[in-house]
């Protein structure tokens, strides 16, 4: 338990996988926010491999490795701010606001956003240190393609 903890506060360079901890901080808030809504749908999963394939440049085998230990390791968090520190400690405000893109796109994959992912990606922005108008305008920029 300690050496997970660990590795997501970023204590430890890498997980099994090879995934650093900024990148299964990422890939746990992505696997948060498509599940917000308790409907998983096959069009989140796509989104949530391109996402985690384009913004690491991974491969298939890769981004689906490093998905399999952000939804376990999701699933076994109490909060949110263990993936938010480790993110907002090792990203500038412009990358923390790409970080917020990322969870938007995964948010809009089944064209609705509903008020679970809304407050999510509100609480999650905001322990990034992107502000509300931040937010919104990547909302807007990305739901208008």
């Amino acid at each position: 338990m300690f050496e997970k903890i660990s590795r997501l506060l970023g204590l430890k360079g890498e997980d099994e996988t090879g995934a650093s901890g900024l990148e299964l901080a990422t890939a746990a808030l992505l696997v948060q926010v498509s599940k917000a809504d308790g409907d998983f749908t096959d069009d989140e999963r796509a989104q949530l491999v391109a996402c985690v394939k384009d913004h690491f440049d991974l491969g298939q085998a890769e981004a689906e490795d490093l998905l399999a230990c952000a939804e376990r390791d999701q699933s076994d968090a109490t909060c949110l701010y263990a993936f938010t520190r480790t993110i907002a400690k090792e990203l500038d405000n412009e990358e923390r606001q790409e970080i917020v893109r990322l969870l938007w796109r995964v948010a809009f994959a089944d064209r609705h956003i509903d008020n679970f992912e809304e407050n999510v990606l509100a609480k999650v922005s905001g322990l990034l240190g992107v502000s509300p108008a931040d937010r919104v305008r990547i909302k807007h920029e990305v739901e208008a393609g």
